[in-house]
């Protein structure tokens, strides 16, 4: 069944990914500046923001799914 959130579930998933991968490109945080790290701290803030409204949606689409009287 599709839900009408699943296309806003696919781009904030999609969103999150992007984050992630921007942040975990280089892990070697002693070659990163001041400034640089500021930029991961503020890139991993969207990304957990961006983590909560993955999971509200997946709850949300979850819930709605288990309304869903059963098809005879």
């Amino acid at each position: 069944m599709d839900h009408p959130l699943e296309p806003m579930l696919a781009e904030v998933e999609n969103q999150l990914q992007s984050a992630l991968d921007e942040v975990c490109e280089d892990t070697h945080i002693g070659a990163r500046d001041t400034d640089e790290l500021i930029q991961i701290e503020e890139t991993l803030a969207i990304a957990s923001d961006t983590a909560k409204q993955v999971i509200s949606l997946r709850k949300r689409i979850r819930a709605d799914a288990d309304e869903q009287p059963p098809v005879s």
